[in-house]
């Protein structure tokens, strides 16, 4: 996480970075070249992604028809998932399924390359709105393959609490689930409560007056959350073991959670919600960039796609996925739903008028 800060200010210093505006083209650059995806893979891909994005129910047939060996190390946050992209040099790993909040950094970084959409098997059907967003594509350079979305939701037991709960109110001050609550350790968590209680419609680009707002609300929060997860395990390992009855989590530990036998429900509540647009990121100095491209087209399939959101219950960015599970999961992952996808502030880096380094150091004092 520390080494980010160095980037993150000379980003800031930059202007607008593409983070804070979408990219205003959807023309691919003809001069980018990508490999033979037709050709004899490499034999092995290295890969640093969220958990759920190399499960093998999917990833060993993968294996099987590509001949290409799945080395996949998951990450907590976007911030360790960068940090790990760029280590050794950036020649670690070929692939990472970076988040809005990480992806620019990583483009203006110079650590991925630009892709070459015509080696996309699938790109032409991803919905409209993720074949060119800001968090991936800059100056017409394809440098994300968009792959899977969706919100932060409210995760709540309902063996426990009754009633399903309408309010992020529940995990702050005053709330009767004391001790028993989680959330994650993750200074862009401080999106939320200025989303939901302070009015910050763009709850990215926050001023320091509501900087120190949201700070003081996290700070009263803090001696009611029982731990503060990085991985999804964590989460889910508190409600098994029942130190956690609530929490704000992603849609992938209520589905770990129900397949565990746990009576566990999520809501959207009545403030809206943030949430996270995920997209397949090729190292510049990638090893393995034939087996790469062979795994971005084999996860981007509507047959695999399908699998990965049996997985996660994440929404898919190919929307033939639907044709696969069906109008009632179609419309359940909200596949070709553009409103809803509209309802959702995606994850981006904070540059201004406060950026990312004010928002771990106070995400710092919030821990103690």
């Amino acid at each position: 996480m520390k080494q980010l800060m160095t980037l993150l200010v000379t980003c800031a210093a930059a202007g607008a970075l593409v983070a804070c505006g979408g990219s205003d083209s959807n023309s691919s650059d003809k001069s980018v070249t990508g490999p033979n995806v037709n050709g004899k893979g490499e034999g092995k891909l290295n890969m640093v992604v969220w958990e759920g994005y190399a499960d093998p129910s999917y990833v060993k047939q993968f294996e099987q028809q590509s001949g290409c060996k799945v080395n996949a190390v998951p990450a907590g946050t976007s911030d360790e998932m960068f940090t790990k992209f760029r280590s050794g040099g950036g020649g670690q790993y070929d692939l990472a399924s970076f988040s809005g909040d990480a992806s620019v950094r990583a483009i203006k970084s110079g650590a991925v390359a630009p892709l070459d959409t015509s080696k996309l098997t699938n790109f032409s059907n991803l919905a409209p709105q993720l074949q060119s967003p800001g968090f991936n594509t800059e100056n017409g350079k394809h440098y994300g393959l968009s792959f899977m979305w969706g919100a932060n939701v409210l995760i709540y037991n309902a063996d426990k609490i009754k009633q399903a709960p309408t309010s992020w109110n529940v995990l702050y001050a005053g709330s009767p689930y004391a001790g028993k609550i989680t959330v994650p350790d993750n200074p862009i968590q401080i999106a939320d409560p200025a989303l939901q209680f302070y009015g910050q419609q763009n709850p990215y680009a926050i001023s320091q007056q509501t900087l120190d707002q949201v700070a003081g609300k996290l700070k009263q929060q803090r001696p009611l959350v029982r731990k503060y997860w990085v991985l999804a395990s964590d989460f889910e390992q508190l409600f098994k073991s029942g130190d956690a009855v609530v929490g704000a989590g992603w849609p992938l530990m209520t589905n770990d959670l129900k397949k565990a036998g746990v009576n566990v429900k999520e809501v959207l509540p009545k403030e809206g919600v943030t949430g996270w647009s995920d997209s397949w990121m090729l190292s510049k100095n990638a090893k393995n960039p034939v087996c790469a491209y062979k795994y971005m087209n084999y996860v981007t399939s509507p047959q695999t796609q399908a699998k990965v959101a049996d997985v996660t219950g994440y929404s898919p960015a190919n929307r033939k996925t639907c044709a696969v599970v069906g109008a009632q999961r179609c419309a359940d992952l909200h596949i070709t739903d553009n409103k809803y996808y509209a309802t959702i502030k995606y994850w981006q880096t904070p540059v201004r008028p406060t950026n990312y380094r004010q928002w771990t150091d106070a995400w710092a004092t919030v821990k103690g």
